[in-house]
C-alpha cells in the first residue's frame, strides 16, 4: 500500500511542480517507428522502475490493466505500434469514461517513456505490436 501511495504522490508533485519546467515535445513524425531502447537491458531496469512507480497503479502490476484504481488498458496486448503509445503516453487519451489516460508528457522525459515502453514490450503476448501501427 506504501508503494501505491507514494506513486499517486509523486504524480501530484511531479504534475505540479516538473510540468511548467517540461522541454517541447517532439513531434510525431520524429518518433521512430520502433523503439531504439527495445531489448536494452538498462534502460527495461529503468523504465520497470518508472513503470511500477507511476503507470502501475492504472494499469497493474503486471500491466494487464487490473490496477488499484480500476481497469485500465492492458499493455501486454497493445497493438497499436510505439509511435502510438509514444503518442498517447505524451498527450494522454480521453477515453470517455470517467477515468481517462493522462498526459505524461510534461512530467516524464522522452526517455523515459522510451525505457517504459521497451519494458512494456518484455511483457508482450502474443498479437502484440510494438513496431507498426495495426489496421
Amino acid at each position: 500500500m506504501i508503494r501505491i501511495r507514494w506513486g499517486i504522490a509523486y504524480c501530484v508533485i511531479t504534475l505540479g511542480l516538473v510540468q511548467p519546467m517540461a522541454q517541447p515535445l517532439a513531434r510525431a513524425d520524429e518518433v521512430p517507428a520502433t523503439n531504439p531502447l527495445s531489448g536494452n537491458e538498462a534502460a527495461i531496469r529503468e523504465g520497470r522502475s518508472w513503470f511500477r512507480n507511476v503507470c502501475s497503479v492504472c494499469h497493474g502490476g503486471k500491466a494487464d490493466g487490473a490496477g488499484d484504481r480500476g481497469t485500465a488498458a492492458d499493455l501486454r496486448v497493445f497493438n497499436k505500434g510505439f509511435r502510438r503509445f509514444m503518442q498517447i503516453a505524451k498527450e494522454g487519451k480521453n477515453t470517455g469514461r470517467a477515468m481517462t489516460m493522462p498526459a505524461w508528457g510534461g512530467v516524464l522525459s522522452e526517455e523515459q517513456i522510451y525505457q517504459i515502453g521497451a519494458y512494456l514490450k518484455t511483457l508482450a503476448l502474443p498479437g502484440a505490436n510494438w513496431k507498426e501501427a495495426s489496421n
